[in-house]
């Protein structure tokens, strides 16, 4: 009988145990919760159901878009440039991305994907930042940096225009439906645009006034031998 009875309260005492252990823990890496440096909470939106990361973003990203992440454990981020921000120069090209923007982070063994939505809440703007880039006719290639605000808005830029200061000189460029302009990650809030020859051919030695889109940038384009 007591055999029996001891046997009983064995049985009894491991069943509370068996109940509540924990759910066996997946191993796909997740996002517990993201912020971005400088951004004010409220600008970031993160759906974890549908694993969209939705940034409204300011006129200057200042720093670029440096991700702040609670993550699963053993989780890192995958794939970001060497300050620790998202590359999202696919945001300035003359085009929306022909394909989702992903960020992606991940364990030893699977990664986990999210799509990334940037939403601009102004107009292209020059920043009021006086600068001078020098371009040489004898290397034939002109590379312009131009700081603006709103950059990630994909602006449909095709046309440029470069009028001298004496009021006599100056280029037209049409890119005949191509895009003119795009940006590197590396360099926030600048509008990147390269021209090749025959550029080197309309511009004269001087000084230029730069214009596109409608938009005259203070910046200046120095033109020499």
């Amino acid at each position: 009988m007591k055999h029996i009875l001891l046997t009983t309260l064995i049985a009894g005492s491991l069943l509370p145990g068996c109940k509540d252990s924990p759910a066996p823990m997946s191993d796909v890496p997740a996002i517990r919760s993201i912020a971005f440096e400088g951004l004010p909470d409220e600008n970031v939106t993160f759906d974890d159901a549908n694993s969209v990361i939705t940034v409204r973003m300011p006129a200057v990203l200042e720093g670029g878009l440096k991700p702040v992440l609670k993550l699963t454990e053993g989780a890192e981020p995958i794939g970001l440039l060497p300050d620790g921000t998202i590359d999202i120069s696919a945001f300035c090209y003359c085009s929306k991305p022909a394909q989702d923007v992903f960020f992606r982070i991940g364990n030893k063994t699977k990664t986990a994907t999210y799509r990334l939505n940037i939403v601009a809440t102004g107009l292209l703007a020059p920043q009021d930042v006086y600068e001078e880039t020098t371009f040489s006719l004898k290397t034939g290639v002109l590379k312009l940096s131009l700081p603006v605000q709103n950059l990630y808005d994909n602006h449909r830029i095709d046309q440029i225009s470069f009028k001298g200061e004496d009021g006599k000189s100056g280029a037209w460029v049409y890119a005949d439906g191509a895009c003119l302009t795009g940006c590197r990650g590396e360099e926030p809030n600048r509008i990147a645009i390269t021209l090749y020859s025959p550029i080197d051919r309309e511009l004269k030695p001087g000084k230029y006034q730069i214009e596109m889109k409608g938009l005259k940038f203070p910046q200046k384009l120095i033109v020499v031998e």
